[in-house]
């Protein structure tokens, strides 16, 4: 009798334990953080000669990539609504996709907004701004793929269809044109100190953003990096300038955190290119299996 006692308390002790740790399991679980899957596409140029680059795209394969993402449920969602995601739990569409272009192209008005509209679908434009309105170099008079004004875009902007963003005011440098004063994206020159530099971007963000507020009424929410260059000290300054979003030209699908305003930084793209079928690209943004 004695042996059989110590065994059914052996076994309570044992339940008990069982379901104190099923307790903290479950408690842990529900205090998980929620999460979410964000694919990024990246864009540059669109027209009907792709030449062959990896930067454009011609107007028909966008038209049915685009159709692809509405057919298959996406929804394209905007730097507020991802940040709302991550600072105050505002849920995102179901499948949610981030549609982006860099540059900022006369080809994004022109050709991709009305697909983006026709297909219930927005896209955030990067542009840059020494080259808003412009079709040639600066003040060098060398021909350049043809760029929007902030007064054409307006109209889009108003519509929802799209937002502009930061790409930087003058530290997007061609090598072969800015001899002089040549900055590979936005890192520091050789003989510039850490004061200077941080002075600099500083400089050129603001320029960019008072642009862009003077426009559309807003701050920038979200840069791009030229290039996809960056460092600790950008990262640094661009949260303390009120930017809550960067983006890179590296690939993969980004995970969002509730809560954790970090995972909104150095986040990751898919450069879609014109070989990319409709199908392929859904493929390409599939969320990861579990």
């Amino acid at each position: 009798m004695q042996l059989h006692s110590r065994i059914q308390k052996t076994l309570r002790g044992l339940a008990a334990a069982l379901l104190a740790a099923c307790l903290l399991a479950g408690a842990a679980q529900a205090a998980a953080p929620a999460t979410d899957y964000l694919p990024v596409l990246m864009y540059h140029h669109f027209d009907e000669d792709t030449q062959g680059s990896k930067m454009i795209v011609s107007p028909e394969r966008f038209s049915e990539q685009m159709q692809a993402l509405a057919d298959a449920g996406y929804t394209a969602v905007t730097p507020k609504q991802i940040v709302d995601y991550v600072d105050n739990g505002t849920p995102l569409p179901e499948k949610p996709v981030w549609i982006s272009m860099d540059d900022g192209y006369e080809s994004n008005l022109t050709y991709a907004a009305p697909v983006l509209a026709e297909n219930g679908l927005c896209a955030t434009i990067y542009c840059i701004g020494v080259s808003v309105g412009k079709s040639s170099y600066k003040n060098l008079g060398v021909p350049i793929i043809p760029h929007f004004s902030y007064e054409t875009a307006k109209k889009w902007v108003d519509a929802g269809v799209i937002n502009v963003q930061s790409h930087t005011y003058d530290m997007h440098n061609v090598s072969t044109l800015d001899v002089a004063d040549y900055r590979r994206g936005v890192l520091p020159r050789a003989d510039e100190s850490l004061d200077g530099y941080m002075a600099a971007f500083r400089a050129d963000f603001q320029k960019s953003n008072a642009a862009i507020r003077a426009a559309f009424g807003y701050d920038s929410l979200a840069f791009a990096y030229p290039y996809g260059l960056h460092n600790a000290v950008t990262e640094g300054m661009l949260q303390t300038l009120g930017v809550r979003l960067t983006v890179t030209i590296r690939e993969g699908i980004n995970t969002l955190t509730q809560g954790d305003p970090a995972c909104l930084y150095s986040m990751t793209r898919f450069n879609i290119t014109d070989d990319v079928t409709g199908a392929q690209l859904l493929d390409k943004i599939a969320e990861p299996a579990a």
